[in-house]
């Protein structure tokens, strides 16, 4: 692997990592916090440190250097979790962010320096007054520090080999030493060697963070430590044994020493022996054993190769006499793998589903009968695409957990405070579609803060409380998934958006608009209500442009608001961008396929199902529930086809914004898993046609874009009404 790649995996640990910050700071910021969550926080910074000091940033190493010092501080109780502490910790991840983002693309870190007093400051005020900081001991007349302290200041007193051992005592008693208590638990054996401090390396760190975890300190190793003349202190002589807990994992251990490497020499288990010291060149040697004056002299033992092992340790795999060995539990693994061999995957899938459509109408086509070999190798093909399209699939919170930033910076601006709530963010979707989403998403909170969450006095005079709140949800519905964003705001302001409109030429001012058509109005390019030009918004770029980005990515936007209450904004986006089910239908000449997600049922309606509504409508009774009927023919303007619901098959969708409708076709051919093909990319944007697909037969048959035909094709007080 090339240093290029190792140091591209640097950066995308970084991300996880700063994401892993962000979580814990958000639990102390609501107060839920515990020791795990510190340390947690702790780690993630730490493992930014590591790497920066690996692969030379110089900039992000100092500025986490603080970062880290002062977490440890917070981690050990010396500097008490304020609400005004968290919020400089807050701030300190978003300038960590910018020092990633700078050293990733080559530019020039950000001013931290204001940012490095402050937690400076912290780190000192908070250590001073924290109340459980331990206590320094005191000093005695044996005491190296008294020593010290009684002799004169341009000369130190002499230390003897005793006054040594006090001093070794004293490091070793740092981590308090205790037999082991039981069968199950196992040993970490480790010894800081020469430039382990190199690289923003700190070995007591690493140490304490054992010690975080449950180890327990049941031996110091000093027997390598030479005489004072030949001490050098950037070398590293001590070894410790820690005793781990059962629950520990090695895995845990070892990542504590990811970017150490091999400047600590690290055993595992229960027949591992304490690493040797190495002695590098320029190293001052331990003072040899007394021997016998015919002895050989002692030769320094040669430098060891530390292998990493995979096994579990034995500790892990006793089991009683005459039972079964028990399987070791499996930890959670996983790999990096290259986003190019994933949608490589993908693709590959997709073709292998247009192989097997192929394949079944070579077979019908030629009266082969091989219906159950085509129903196993359908069942093989749905379980591939669904297996690889799992593996693209991601949690929705990792775009959620990106709004606590913004609407932080929103607060900095606007003098807005903001309450977030978030439900349903575990939901999965492809990585492509969260990929695409950060934008839409972040235009739509800078909107909400911005134009419909008021100011704190004007909440209060309208018998709100002064700090506004913001609802992301996720959810799955019928094969979409469906991401609101809600504010407690005013509403929108309908006679204002209307005026506006007007005023930039939008619509005349004689229209007669619905409600739901003058919210849309927003939409318009160009359009904006703000008073006054800002950073935040006030150009009539944004809205726009949201809608274009979620009508890319296969979906639609809504809007609901009630004025003085809030207002909602709904996306309603595809699982994936990949491959779906649909319904294989016959318009005319035409083959189209309408996506199985939006299918609530098929029939073909007799004489009294169908009543007529004005010169052309006519509407569908489904068990005394009257919806309208749409046909395909017209709505897409193919030249043949059935022109009355008698003389073909209705389907009845469901559809996000005008509830159902039933959708006139032909006849019905099939239903099978289709590979979805953009027009935009491929051709243009086609309105009704959310894009296209290629049949067992190799035609190309457009796929119904039933949400927009629906909205197109109906009246806006029919739309109100379903």
């Amino acid at each position: 692997m090339s240093p290029e790649e190792i140091q591209q995996i640097f950066f995308v640990e970084c991300e996880e990592s700063l994401a892993a910050a962000e979580t814990g700071l958000a639990a102390c910021k609501a107060g839920t916090q515990d020791a795990d969550t510190i340390n947690a926080v702790f780690r993630a910074i730490h493992s930014i440190k590591g790497g920066a000091g690996a692969f030379g940033f110089a900039a992000l190493q100092a500025y986490t250097h603080t970062f880290e010092t002062l977490l440890s501080d917070v981690r050990e109780g010396l500097v008490p979790l304020r609400p005004q502490l968290v919020d400089l910790l807050l701030r300190a991840l978003d300038t960590l962010s910018d020092h990633v983002t700078a050293a990733r693309g080559g530019g020039e870190a950000p001013d931290d320096a204001a940012l490095i007093v402050e937690m400076e400051a912290a780190q000192a005020n908070g250590g001073g007054a924290a109340g459980d900081a331990p206590d320094a001991p005191t000093p005695d007349a044996a005491s190296p520090a008294t020593a010290s302290d009684e002799a004169a200041d341009d000369e130190p007193a002499p230390i003897d080999m005793m006054d040594l051992d006090a001093l070794l005592a004293d490091i070793s008693g740092g981590f308090e030493s205790q037999p082991q208590a039981a069968d199950d638990r196992w040993n970490v054996h480790l010894r800081p060697r020469a430039g382990a401090m190199r690289n923003g390396s700190e070995p007591l760190l690493m140490l304490r963070e054992i010690v975080a975890m449950g180890g327990e300190c049941v031996d110091c190793d000093v027997s390598q430590v030479p005489a004072l003349d030949g001490f050098d202190p950037a070398q590293g002589y001590l070894g410790w044994t820690f005793a781990m807990p059962a629950e520990v994992s090695e895995d845990a251990v070892r990542e504590i020493f990811d970017f150490i490497g091999d400047d600590c020499a690290l055993e595992i288990g229960e027949d591992a022996v304490m690493p040797p010291v190495v002695i590098e060149p320029g190293m001052a040697r331990p003072a040899p054993a007394p021997v016998a004056a015919e002895s050989a002299p002692v030769e320094a033992p040669p430098p060891v190769v530390h292998e990493v092992k995979v096994e579990v340790e034995a500790a892990h795999a006793q089991a009683p006499a005459g039972a079964a060995p028990a399987a070791p539990p499996a930890p959670g693994q996983s790999i990096r793998i290259d986003l190019f061999k994933l949608d490589r995957l993908i693709d590959l899938v997709g073709e292998l589903v247009i192989a097997q459509a192929m394949l079944v109408q070579r077979l019908d086509n030629a009266n082969v009968m091989a219906s159950e070999e085509l129903g196993l190798l359908e069942s093989l093909t749905r379980d591939i695409q669904e297996s690889a399209m799992s593996i693209r699939a991601q949690p929705i919170g990792s775009v959620f957990s990106r709004v606590p930033r913004i609407l932080r910076d929103l607060a900095a601006s606007t003098g807005k405070h903001v309450k977030l709530e978030v439900i349903g963010e575990s939901t999965e979707l492809d990585k492509t579609v969260i990929e695409r989403l950060g934008e839409p998403l972040t235009h739509l909170i800078r909107n909400a803060v911005d134009h419909g969450i008021e100011s704190a006095e004007d909440r209060i005079a309208a018998g709100k409380p002064p700090e506004g709140t913001l609802t992301l949800s996720a959810e799955h519905r019928s094969g979409r998934i469906l991401i609101a964003i809600a504010d407690d705001g005013a509403g929108i302001n309908r006679e204002r958006v209307f005026a506006k409109a007007v005023e930039k030429g939008i619509v005349s001012p004689d229209a007669q608009l619905s409600a739901e058509e003058i919210d849309n109005l927003i939409f318009a390019a160009g359009f904006s209500t703000a008073q006054t030009v800002s950073n935040i918004s006030g150009r009539g770029v944004g809205m726009d442009v949201v809608r274009q980005n979620v009508k890319e990515l296969g979906g639609r936007i809504t809007i609901e608001s009630t004025e003085g209450k809030g207002t909602t904004f709904t996306l309603t986006l595809p699982l994936t961008l990949a491959i779906s089910d649909g319904m294989i239908v016959n318009v005319g000449d035409q083959t189209l396929v309408v996506p199985l997600a939006h299918v609530v049922e098929s029939l073909r309606p007799g004489a009294d199902d169908v009543q007529g509504l004005g010169a052309s409508r006519h509407m569908l009774n489904v068990r005394g529930r009257f919806i309208p009927v749409l046909s395909l023919r017209e709505a897409l303007g193919a030249s043949q086809g059935a022109t009355s619901p008698e003389e073909g098959v209705l389907i009845v969708v469901d559809t996000e914004s005008a509830g159902q409708a039933a959708l006139l076709v032909d006849d019905i051919q099939d239903q099978r898993q289709f590979v979805i093909k953009s027009l935009a990319t491929n051709f243009r944007p086609v309105e009704g046609v959310a894009g296209a697909t290629i049949l067992g037969d190799g035609r190309v048959a457009l796929i119904v874009d039933v949400d927009g035909l629906v909205a197109c094709a109906l009246p806006a007080h029919e739309r109100q009404a379903a």
